[in-house]
């Protein structure tokens, strides 16, 4: 795979990946992907089934069953909002609150991979916390009572903080330390983004078991939002 992604726990029942960004869940309906994480669990695994999805470009936990039994049970754990989902992003501007909840309904465009708040949409509620803040910029903990299509990206440019990087939704294409840091010189003929993705983080996911115990999964911080957090954290 392109990047890394790793298995972080596996049992007869399930799977739990660290995706990387970058990665695709499953296949693209338009077109035929080389790689995508399913494609790579299925060459490790005997059986695996999609239970649900990142964003490509969103790194962090997710969540795949072992058997079909299994995988009615998690659609329907996620349909009926038992799981707890739990993600960092890095936003541009500050909140003036440091902790609120987004409560805005979300539509589909059609034929558009892409969403916006209107009241044709769906419910989609989306609680957050301001972790840190930079100067013009936040690191947020965020935990989706929903988990509709770009969610995250949509309620983060509803309430005028999007993610860093996300022209779709009100971010900017790339992120260059030259654009937060005045006395940076470059050494090359031409800057390199220090991100270039949308800086989204599933670090955590709570899914009860088949017995019904409450189980949580984490990820790390990935390196490249790290790198910028380290960066932000200097100005």
């Amino acid at each position: 795979m392109k990047r890394k992604s790793a298995v972080i726990y596996a049992d007869d029942e399930i799977i739990i990946v660290n995706k990387a960004p970058g990665v695709a869940t499953v296949a693209d309906r338009q077109q035929i992907l080389d790689n995508y994480l399913l494609k790579w669990l299925n060459s490790q695994f005997d059986s695996v089934y999609p239970v649900h999805r990142l964003d490509t470009n969103t790194s962090g936990v997710i969540c795949f069953a072992r058997t079909s039994e299994e995988q009615r049970r998690l659609s329907e754990v996620f349909e009926k909002r038992e799981s707890i989902k739990k993600y960092k992003a890095l936003v541009i501007g500050n909140p003036k609150n440091n902790e609120g909840t987004i409560d805005a309904p979300i539509f589909r465009l059609e034929n558009k991979n892409q969403v916006i708040i209107s009241s044709k949409g769906k419910s989609a509620v989306t609680h957050y916390t301001v972790e840190t803040s930079f100067k013009g910029f936040a690191l947020l903990d965020l935990r989706l009572e929903t988990g509709r299509t770009h969610q995250i990206r949509a309620h983060l440019q509803h309430i005028g903080h999007p993610l860093i990087v996300d022209p779709s939704y009100g971010g900017q294409e790339y992120f260059y330390l030259s654009s937060v840091k005045a006395n940076f010189r470059n050494s090359g003929d031409s800057e390199r983004p220090l991100l270039g993705r949308t800086p989204l983080h599933a670090y955590s996911l709570s899914i009860p078991s088949p017995t019904g115990e409450m189980k949580s999964y984490q990820a790390d911080l990935p390196k490249d939002m790290a790198a910028v957090i380290n960066q932000l954290s200097k100005l």
